[in-house]
Formats: structure tokens, sequence, C-alpha cells
């Protein structure tokens, strides 16, 4: 069970133990001594205890677009007719 005060929402917990875990599992040395042998578990007490750092980062700013979308057809390109007439059935 989560700590109703450790994170803002359980989403988040379960994010931040995540990467943890991958770190764990990809070698990097427990922050902490308990007796679990599974990454996740390692990673949740570690979440719990205050002992993994993390942040969100900025967010992305609004990029603009600078091109304009170009004509969209329905037409179809020669040799697409004999594929498509290949994909009918009692062709």
């Amino acid at each position: 069970m989560i700590a109703s005060g450790s994170f803002g929402n359980k989403f988040e917990f379960i994010s931040v133990a995540a990467e943890r875990a991958k770190q764990l599992q990809r070698g990097a040395r427990p922050r902490i001594e308990t007796n679990a042998l599974k990454p996740v578990t390692i990673a949740q007490q570690e979440v719990l205890g205050g002992l993994v750092e993390y942040s969100y980062g900025a967010f992305p700013e609004e990029v603009q677009a600078e091109t304009e979308v170009g004509e969209v057809t329905t037409e179809a390109f020669p040799g697409d007719e004999a594929r498509v007439g290949a994909l009918e059935p009692g062709r």
C-alpha cells in the first residue's frame, strides 16, 4: 500500500518506481539496505524512503507549424491499380 502523503498520486509513484526498477535490473546498486530480492520491491522501498530524486522537466514549448500542408489527393499512383486489383476477391 502506498502511503498517502508520499506522492501526489499512485501513477506518479508507479512511474518513478518503475524507472528505478529498470536501473536496478541493469545493475545499479540499491540505495537502501533491505531483505528484498526483487528489483521492483527494492525500487518501491527506495521511492517511499525518499531516496530517489525525480523531476518532470520543463514543458516543451508549443511548436508552430512552419510549413503548410500540401494538397491532398485521392488519385492512384501508376502501378497502384494492379496491386489493388490483386487484393480484391474474385479477380
